[in-house]
């Protein structure tokens, strides 16, 4: 099963943003849409909080985890915004509703009765009647928009990025002597749980090659330390980032986590995808 699972992932397809259902971004297995709407509200307001109070921090732009933190209140806000979309869908006029449902049973019923009237079997019916009725499957789910994969694109940075800055700090950066402040938690370790989170109770899809995005986000990050190191800003930002005084270990570190690193944190977000579908499935949902 986990080797079929695998095969799938490595497809060349899986780099595109396809997926058959747009519902998936709004929906959840364990509740209704309203309930993704709140949630996902009320994470939006926190983080745009969190995200305004630490504007006032000197050099904000320079810090990766300000960057990271700001893509998941990004993330959060236009996921709220499509949740918003699909609960309007779905709480369209039932008699509206009821109308469509009929005229899709008196396609499929026009349909079967053409095949049933014709003695020879026709082909031409036969077809007829499967299209009609794959038809009435397939609007059952919602196709892809823009914004579903513009979200999509957004939500694999956004948990990336949170996850590499959660662990990179704690375990490389963090210097007890400091203490831990508010703020310190909120963007590298609240960023991290609000993506696990949002991960394991909604329905969004994980792909493995959808690490490209958080790669591309991560090659923007370190040109700009080049350009700002270039343009004379103080001697690094990040010890990994030191490209005057230790160089190799600079270029080391950059290739280490793009090549190891970030295919290692979207491997952890997939591993929890697939934990909530396996539970899922347990609970025969």
């Amino acid at each position: 099963m986990c080797w079929g699972i695998l095969r799938d992932e490595f497809r060349l397809v899986q780099f595109r943003l396809l997926h058959p259902n747009a519902e998936d971004f709004a929906q959840s297995p364990w509740f209704g849409v309203l309930v993704v709407l709140m949630y996902r509200f009320a994470v939006a307001a926190f983080c745009t909080g969190w995200m305004i109070s630490s504007l006032i921090r000197k050099n904000w732009f320079l810090w990766l985890s300000n960057w990271s933190f700001l893509v998941v209140t990004v993330y959060f806000i236009c996921a709220t915004i499509v949740t918003a979309f699909h609960y309007k869908r779905e709480r369209k006029p039932a008699g509206k509703i009821a109308s469509d449902q009929m005229k899709n049973g008196e396609a499929n019923s026009t349909s079967k009765a053409k095949c049933a009237a014709d003695s020879d079997g026709s082909v031409n019916d036969i077809v007829e009647m499967h299209f009609t009725s794959d038809a009435f499957e397939a609007s059952r789910a919602l196709p892809m928009a823009w914004f579903h994969e513009a979200l999509w694109v957004i939500y694999n940075i956004a948990s990336v990025a949170a996850i590499m800055v959660t662990l990179s700090f704690w375990l490389l950066l963090f210097n007890a002597d400091k203490g831990v402040r508010a703020v310190t938690v909120i963007l590298h370790g609240v960023n991290s749980i609000v993506m696990v989170g949002d991960t394991m109770l909604s329905s969004i899809p994980v792909r493995l090659f959808h690490v490209i995005y958080p790669m591309l986000y991560c090659i923007v990050y370190v040109m700009f330390t080049v350009i700002y190191w270039a343009a004379g800003g103080h001697n690094y930002i990040y010890p990994q980032t030191d490209y005057t005084g230790r160089p190799i270990l600079a270029a080391v570190s950059q290739l280490c986590l793009f090549f190891i690193g970030l295919p290692l944190f979207q491997s952890v977000m997939f591993g929890f995808y697939r934990l909530r579908v396996w539970i899922k499935t347990k609970n025969g949902k």
